[in-house]
C-alpha cells in the first residue's frame, strides 16, 4: 500500500499570465502524482490586470487548498515570491514561473532529488536557447556572476525545489531586498541541481525591458552582498 501523498506547496508569481494558468495548474497536478505527492498552490497575483485574477479565483472554487495572495499594486516578481513563501505552511516548496517556460514535467525529478539527496534545495538549471541571442548572452553573464557570488550551480534561476525549513529562513531574513536564488545560496548548506531544457514562451512576452533587467540585476547583486554581510559569510 502506498503511503498517503505528501503535500507540496507550488508557489507561482503571476503577472499577465491568463493564457497559461489553467494549463499550468493541470500539468503540475498531474506531475506531482508521479512521485506520490499532491499540489497545494500558492498564486501571488502581482496586479497584472489581464484577467489572471479571475482565472485563479475560478480554480479556487474547485480547489479548497488553493491560496491566493493579491497585490494591490505591482511589487515585482521577487517580492511576490517572498510574500508567497510566507504561505508555505512549513511544506517543501516548488517555485516556478507561470508562463510554462519552466516545464512542469521536471517537477518529479526535482522532488525526488530533493528527498533522496537530503539537500536543502534543488535547482532546475537552464539549458537550451529560449529567448533572443542578446538576451541569452546577457542572461548567461548575469547568472554567471550571481552563481559566483552566491555559490550556486551554473545556470541556477527561479525554478527550484526547497525545503520548508529553508523557505522559512528566507522569509525571516531582514534584508529589504529579495532575490530567491541568491538568498538560497546564502542560507542553504547543500544544493543540488538537475539540467532542464527551458521552453520558449508560448504566450505573451517578457515584462522586463532592458532598463528593468539592468536595474533588477544591480538590486539582486546588492541583496546577495547584504545577506552575506548580515550572516557573516562574506
Amino acid at each position: 500500500m502506498n503511503p498517503c501523498p505528501k503535500q507540496v506547496t507550488i508557489l507561482v508569481p503571476v503577472y499577465r499570465n491568463a493564457a497559461t494558468l489553467r494549463s499550468l495548474y493541470d500539468q503540475v497536478r498531474a506531475a506531482v502524482v508521479e512521485v506520490n505527492a499532491s499540489a497545494r498552490f500558492v498564486f501571488v497575483d502581482d496586479a497584472g490586470g489581464d484577467g489572471s485574477l479571475d482565472i485563479i479565483r475560478g480554480l479556487a472554487q474547485s480547489d479548497p487548498d488553493l491560496v491566493l495572495v493579491v497585490n494591490r499594486s505591482n511589487c515585482g516578481q521577487q517580492h511576490a515570491i517572498r510574500k508567497g513563501l510566507a504561505h508555505a505552511a512549513g511544506q517543501d516548496v516548488i517555485v516556478m514561473d507561470a508562463d510554462l517556460q519552466d516545464p512542469p514535467s521536471a517537477i518529479p525529478q526535482m522532488l525526488t532529488t530533493l528527498w533522496d539527496s537530503g539537500a536543502d534545495a534543488v535547482f532546475a538549471t537552464r539549458v537550451g536557447a529560449y529567448q533572443s541571442r542578446f538576451r541569452m548572452a546577457s542572461s548567461h553573464l548575469y547568472r554567471a556572476l550571481v552563481c559566483r557570488m552566491a555559490a550556486l550551480p551554473r545556470g541556477a534561476g527561479g525554478f527550484v525545489a526547497l525545503r520548508g525549513e529553508l523557505a522559512a529562513r528566507l522569509v525571516a531574513s531582514g534584508n529589504s531586498r529579495f532575490h530567491l536564488a541568491g538568498m538560497i545560496g546564502c542560507h542553504a548548506t547543500t544544493i543540488e541541481s538537475i539540467s532542464v531544457r527551458r521552453n520558449h514562451r508560448t504566450a505573451g512576452r517578457s515584462a522586463y525591458t532592458g532598463r528593468m533587467r539592468l536595474t533588477t540585476a544591480l538590486s539582486n547583486f546588492a541583496c546577495i552582498l547584504e545577506e552575506r554581510l548580515r550572516y557573516g559569510s562574506l
